[in-house]
């Protein structure tokens, strides 16, 4: 049985990508060797608090600005 599997394309600090419709922000944080505690990420311009972040889905078009968190002093 053939199974069709529907991608989208978002845009990731400047960079297209297409990934399967419904990744999740974390999971496709993940595929990236990011861990989602460790970055701060803004969707179509908007920062997400770590919550939003945790419980979003990528949707066709997105526009994502992913930035690492360094400690530092």
């Amino acid at each position: 049985m053939f199974t069709s599997i529907n991608m989208i394309k978002i845009t990731a600090n400047g960079e297209t990508f297409s990934i399967e419709d419904g990744t999740s922000l974390p999971d496709f944080l993940a595929e990236r060797g990011q861990a989602p505690e460790r970055v701060v990420v803004e969707r179509n311009g908007e920062a997400l608090t770590q919550s939003d972040a945790k419980a979003a889905t990528l949707a066709s078009g997105d526009v994502l600005e992913i930035v690492r968190i360094v400690a530092g002093g």
